[in-house]
């Protein structure tokens, strides 16, 4: 298995190929999408860098590696479960279909897992003195119960989902602040926008995104979402919603333990 390759050689790479490798380990699936320079920027090395990171792997150079990385996370995706058998029935298939996605969303988040982006998350929202959180549409909803968790832990939190509103409050930021973002798709223009606002007061940006978006390079830290897949078709399969809700779930968590150990 290739992940298991790149994790067990480690230890066998220069710095600059090393953080190649840790950044393909936390986000596999936004690597099959990754251009020769999209993977230099995002993993903050060279183009050179990264095509020695592929031969030390014995591939010609990118494009080779990343064919055989898709593949590789193909049989993943292929053995991620068993799926259903066709019915008859369209509410029994419609049930084991939506089950059986959420399912596959969740086993996504757990090979992207990196603990050190959460650790490092969590240290900046327990250490602000207060939390904006932004999101639109379905990530403004899962915004807006982040806040509710966070309120009743105690902490200083206000939840914006209009972009007038949030602009209005990134001005108010300062350097003790902190601003949890939630995006599905990382691009959406106001988001962007009112993060740059953000940033210039001096708050810390923690964001739940995919990554390599341009949510994801406004940020101080990033916890990858990589469950958006852009369609041309309209459906209402959950699986973003699942990985995101997930995603607030765990960090939310974590946030409690962190408080909780601070106050003992």
């Amino acid at each position: 298995m290739l992940l298991e390759r790149i994790r067990n050689s480690l230890s066998q790479f220069t710095p600059a190929e090393r953080r190649v490798a840790e950044t393909i380990l936390a986000s596999p699936h936004a690597t099959i999408t990754w251009s020769i320079s999209d993977a230099a920027r995002i993993c903050k090395v060279s183009e050179p860098s990264v095509i020695r990171f592929c031969r030390r792997l014995g591939f010609d150079g990118f494009p080779d590696f990343r064919i055989h990385f898709a593949q590789a996370m193909a049989v993943i995706g292929q053995d991620n479960g068993p799926q259903p058998e066709p019915n008859e029935d369209p509410f029994v298939e419609t049930i084991l279909t939506h089950f059986d996605r959420s399912i596959a969303s969740i086993q996504e988040l757990r090979m992207d897992l990196d603990v050190d982006r959460f650790r490092r998350a969590v240290d900046i929202l327990v250490s602000a003195g207060r939390i904006d959180l932004y999101g639109f549409g379905g990530s403004g909803f899962l915004a807006a119960e982040a806040q509710h968790r966070m309120s009743y832990l105690g902490m200083h939190s206000v939840a914006y989902s209009d972009p007038t509103l949030q602009m209005v409050s990134a001005t108010a930021l300062t350097a003790k602040d902190a601003v949890l973002v939630l995006s599905f798709s990382g691009a959406t223009s106001y988001l962007l926008g009112n993060i740059e606002l953000a940033r210039s007061t001096g708050a810390r940006i923690v964001s739940i995104c995919p990554t390599g978006s341009a949510v994801d390079q406004l940020s101080d830290v990033t916890i990858p979402l990589n469950a958006y897949r852009s369609t041309t078709e309209f459906n209402f399969l959950p699986t973003e919603r699942v990985s995101m809700h997930v995603m607030v779930d765990v960090l939310m968590a974590l946030v409690s333990i962190a408080r909780q150990s601070h106050s003992a």
